[in-house]
């Protein structure tokens, strides 16, 4: 990657999605990434493209016209996939990420589908400043750290308008779960649905996953999306 210091084995992945063909670079080596893991501050798991992503994107196709004019926050971009389909179908989209090298392979990611007008930005949900609000947040697997959960239900709260949405995917993790029913406690309502995804790996056979599909608001009264 042009944009990036690190030395990764990138590929081009091709997805259907949103009745068009997306090319979304990323690395297909997980083992690659533990060769510059000492680059970096943690292992780049945002260079993989993960099933959760895919979902997350298939699921905002449905929306479709709903997301013209929203304001989007895509947490934990990484590769940028969930944001850049949100943004071709008319969302105002900020996407961060805690690595700027992350950022880099989304914005070349952008440019590649030619997706232009997404805004950027670095945060660490532990230290994390950003005080605007949006109407939906994004988030694709972002919850298979349990030390991360404290720093997360804040940025749930305090970023999300009222009536918004959160809109999160993960492979049903026992630690996902766990934090849903957490926020539930504390008056968060959660819709659950399941769906199977099918991953596009090169040169390999695809792989399938299950992926569980969470929609979360503070208000029961939320318009529903």
């Amino acid at each position: 990657m042009s944009n990036t210091p690190l030395s990764l084995p990138f590929e081009t992945v091709t997805l259907a999605i949103a009745g068009r063909t997306w090319q979304i670079s990323a690395v297909e080596n997980q083992d690659a990434l533990l060769d510059v893991a000492d680059q970096l501050a943690h292992i780049p798991y945002g260079f993989l493209l993960w099933e959760s992503a895919i979902a997350l994107a298939h699921w905002l196709t449905r929306l479709g016209d709903q997301l013209a004019g929203l304001r989007v926050l895509e947490l934990g971009a990484g590769l940028g996939l969930p944001g850049l389909v949100a943004r071709s179908l008319g969302a105002e989209v900020w996407q961060t990420d805690h690595e700027a090298q992350a950022l880099a392979v989304a914005v070349e990611n952008a440019g590649r589908n030619g997706v232009s007008g997404v805004q950027h930005f670095i945060a660490d949900w532990r230290t994390w400043t950003h005080t605007a609000q949006y109407d939906l947040i994004l988030g694709a697997d972002i919850l298979y750290e349990r030390a991360m959960h404290p720093y997360l239900a804040p940025i749930f709260q305090q970023n999300l308008v009222p009536g918004g949405r959160l809109l999160l995917t993960d492979p049903s993790r026992p630690q996902a779960l766990e934090f849903i029913a957490g926020l539930e406690r504390q008056g968060w309502h959660f819709d659950i649905e399941v769906e199977q995804i099918v991953r596009p790996i090169p040169g390999q056979v695809h792989k399938t996953a299950m992926v569980a599909l969470l929609t979360g608001a503070r208000d029961r009264l939320s318009k529903r999306l």
